[in-house]
């Protein structure tokens, strides 16, 4: 009889856990298809997919596309995410693979974005609000960088990093530590980053958060063994020599190629305004959560109110080489800093989680019973014309999906005709010379080397030279123009355009290629292999 009564206390503890699961799973799959809606079908194989895949394609079949210098680039720090897809992308085409990775990333960071949520005392319509907020604009405040899009070994990055937080904010720092290996060896500099952050937000109150010494034990070698990808081609950088150049590298990189991201000098005039009207949100959200602590330490809204300003304790910390970049911007004239992606992490950071603490600031200011209604009616509006407006555009993004490739991918009927005769009529090992810039599908989509794309950038010190030097070919030396000012997609394009017919002969000649392909107004005196009316293929000439 006794044994009754402590039965019945275990059936109600399962019974509570199933009930948590369920609703954990339920909270999952409505995050989900929030983001699957904005992203899912969303320029497939016309980001960040271009590069990515074709090298996760060529690293497990070396077969494939042997002779392209591009693809047959280093694995550097993709090695885990091209043995991952590589694969599947061989067995399954570059749409299906790319869908399936989308969708199992987004998996992953939904697991992450709702783990948070729910330590930050947040509820599904609270939990959507902010996540709908995160991907109403662009996902970086200032920078471009983003958490949630083309499939690639940095989606993973920030998935194993969005899961770290959230076992961050719970103490649970075995789990953290692995997890932000995972993420360092997908991606050196978001799991390298956030890891910095981590160990700052720990030592920031180190009485109440430093782990023990035993814990430690544990602690450092998970990382250190999960991580051990990333330091591998940490070492490997390091080690490698740095060739002898006119243009340093780490300036090729920084302000020709990769402005967008790395040089704050570049930006537009009013790009500040952004991250301060975040950062704003940030700090005033968490002023006004400050200002209404709960005053019961041991309550339920005290763990909360301790993962919320834990939270925002992460994101001053990640904003710090945020604000190093801007500083040294104006005096690093070779990129020698700027090159490591300092506004990286924090150019996402700030922005999500801005948005996780303003509706954690309304759920404070919202707290009576009738109060609490006005607030999901609001959430249910905003989000609901979210819902709306997210619901159009996948439908305009599933139908144009149906037509893979189409000119989402810049493949017009003429350029898939100039495509399917290339893969029919000409060897395999045929070296093709195609724009830097335009046609940056020619790769995957004819299954044919060509001599460089401007979208494929190489990783190491030496590809990147080897790169900058095959664009100067391919652009006619760069039409003329001082590539140092004005270096830019446009100039690349002029300059192929009007390549002469001995620039193009001498191009055939140094990359041993056998054809040329331009537009149909591109006028050369070599023979033609095939046409159509906007493309032409031109043949080597024979001697």
């Amino acid at each position: 009889m006794l044994k009754l009564p402590e039965m019945s206390q275990q059936n109600l503890h399962k019974k509570s856990a199933l009930a948590d699961s369920a609703w954990l799973v339920l909270e999952i799959i409505a995050v989900l298809a929030l983001i699957c809606l904005k992203e899912l079908f969303f320029d497939i194989m016309a980001r960040n997919d271009i590069d990515a895949l074709p090298l996760a394609r060529q690293f497990a079949d070396p077969s494939w596309v042997p002779g392209d210098w591009s693809v047959n680039q280093p694995p550097v720090y993709r090695v885990l995410f091209q043995t991952l897809f590589g694969w599947i992308i061989g067995k399954l085409g570059f749409l299906a693979s790319s869908i399936i990775g989308r969708l199992f990333c987004y998996s992953l960071i939904t697991w992450g974005l709702v783990l948070i949520g729910r330590k930050l005392g947040l509820n599904l319509l609270l939990l959507m609000l902010a996540v709908a907020m995160f991907l109403s604009g662009n996902q970086g405040v200032a920078a471009g960088e983003r958490i949630i899009g083309a499939l690639e070994t940095k989606i993973f990055a920030y998935a194993m990093v969005l899961l770290a937080i959230a076992f961050m904010l719970r103490k649970r720092y075995r789990l953290t530590a692995f997890l932000l290996g995972l993420g360092t060896s997908f991606h050196v500099l978001v799991g390298g980053y956030t890891s910095l952050f981590v160990l700052g937000w720990v030592i920031l109150r180190r009485k109440t958060r430093f782990p023990s010494m035993r814990e430690l034990g544990f602690i450092v070698p998970l990382y250190l063994i999960a991580s051990v990808f990333g330091l591998k081609a940490i070492i490997e950088e390091l080690s490698n020599p740095t060739p002898i150049s006119p243009i340093p590298i780490s300036y090729i990189y920084v302000f020709l190629r990769m402005p967008h991201h790395l040089n704050p000098l570049s930006w537009p005039a009013h790009w500040w305004v952004t991250p301060i009207f975040f950062l704003v949100m940030l700090v005033s959200s968490a002023g006004f959560l400050w200002f209404n602590r709960p005053t019961k330490a041991l309550s339920q809204e005290f763990q909360q109110y301790e993962a919320r300003i834990g939270l925002f304790e992460f994101t001053l910390i990640s904003l710090i080489p945020y604000l190093l970049g801007v500083i040294i911007a104006p005096f690093d004239s070779q990129g020698s800093l700027l090159q490591y992606y300092l506004f990286r992490v924090g150019d996402v950071m700030l922005h999500l989680n801005a948005c996780f603490l303003f509706v954690c600031a309304l759920d404070q200011i919202f707290t009576s019973r009738k109060q609490q209604k006005v607030l999901l009616f609001l959430c249910s509006l905003a989000l609901s014309i979210s819902i709306v407006k997210g619901f159009h555009n996948f439908q305009k993004y599933f139908q144009s999906t149906l037509n893979f490739p189409n000119e989402v991918q810049e493949v017009d009927p003429q350029w898939k005709d100039m495509a399917a005769w290339v893969r029919k009529n000409t060897s395999k090992n045929a070296i093709f010379i195609s724009p830097p810039v335009e046609f940056a599908n020619f790769i995957w989509l004819t299954e044919r080397p060509t001599i460089a794309k401007y979208k494929l950038m190489a990783q190491t010190k030496a590809g990147t030279l080897e790169w900058f030097s095959r664009m100067r070919d391919l652009s006619g030396n760069f039409n003329g123009v001082d590539p140092l000012t004005k270096f830019n997609e446009k100039l690349l394009t002029d300059g192929y355009n009007n390549l002469t017919t001995d620039q193009a002969k001498a191009l055939i000649r140094k990359y041993h290629a056998s054809y040329l392909v331009t537009r149909i107004q591109h006028q050369l005196y070599l023979p033609v292999a095939y046409r159509n009316k906007s493309y032409v293929l031109y043949q080597k000439q024979q001697d």
